[in-house]
């Protein structure tokens, strides 16, 4: 039998790691930048906006935690790579990335597939598929040197489950899904576990930005929890792939979606039974 790890309830999850966090500068990926910081990680921040990279990195080292604001363009494969180069080069070394950048550009681009450019499909994947390609190329080297590592991605329900307008991100997420199953086979051998995380509704600056009040509470009503998820609650699962919690699992997505994945596919709330109320006598 292999011997068991060295870490035990109540040590610091990650004590002692490096972390990168691709989109660590808002919403899902500022969640997951302080939760890995606050389990004993050294992070990378990685954004678009050195503004928010730097005020979250900022917050952090305030706090008494390690970070360091890495601004990179994920559109850019060099910028990919260079970002890895960064914090391996503060650190020395990357042991976990989280790969949490991601979404749709505008509610605009939700449309039928016959409205959908060339260059806007693109764009879709490459958000939330192709620089994960990249930033995996430029780490998977050194975690293999060093005989482990693990890699996070945030995925979608939409990448699991069908739904209208959802062919670009749907794909791009599934696509991730995919990659994810299949790294986990190709690296397991030297130590390197890669798993996703696929969520459902949450609240986020974004998604604020587009949804009314009145769409917030219809997908609230179809949860079975009854209320969105929020950003929070994506940052915890990452950390329990990215950490020694999670040391026998690889190769898996898990659904932290409130329910929603689970329930059997109903015209909406209300039009069946096992939906009415409870009983009050």
């Amino acid at each position: 039998m292999p011997e068991s790890t060295s870490w035990r309830p109540g040590d610091a999850l990650l004590a002692d790691k490096v972390a990168v966090v691709a989109g660590g500068g808002r919403g899902i990926g500022e969640a997951t930048t302080r939760i890995l910081a606050a389990a004993g990680a050294a992070v990378g921040v990685v954004d678009v906006e050195a503004e928010r990279a730097e005020a979250v990195a900022a917050s952090l080292r305030a706090e008494g935690a390690t970070a360091l604001p890495v601004v990179a363009d994920l559109f850019d494969e060099a910028a990919c790579a260079a970002a890895i180069g960064a914090v391996t080069a503060e650190f020395g070394r990357v042991d976990v990335l989280a790969n949490v950048a991601g979404g749709m550009t505008g509610l605009a681009e939700w449309r039928h597939l016959e409205h959908w450019s060339t260059e806007q499909w693109d764009r879709v994947l490459h958000l939330n598929l192709r620089y994960v390609f990249w930033l995996c190329r430029a780490v998977l080297p050194g975690m293999v040197e060093r005989g482990g590592g693990s890699i996070v991605s945030v995925t979608s329900i939409s990448g699991v489950h069908g739904a209208p307008n959802h062919s670009a991100y749907g794909a791009a997420k599934a696509g991730l899904i995919h990659l994810t199953k299949t790294l986990a086979v190709e690296y397991g051998r030297f130590g390197v576990r890669v798993n996703a995380v696929s969520p459902g509704a949450i609240a986020t600056p974004a998604t604020d930005a587009v949804l009314s009040a009145e769409r917030k509470a219809t997908l609230a009503a179809a949860t079975p929890l009854q209320r969105p998820g929020r950003p929070d609650d994506i940052a915890r699962a990452v950390l329990y792939f990215a950490s020694p919690m999670s040391e026998y699992v690889t190769g898996q997505m898990l659904l932290v979606d409130g329910g929603v994945g689970s329930k059997f596919p109903l015209g909406g709330t209300g039009t069946h039974v096992s939906e009415a109320a409870l009983p009050t006598g």
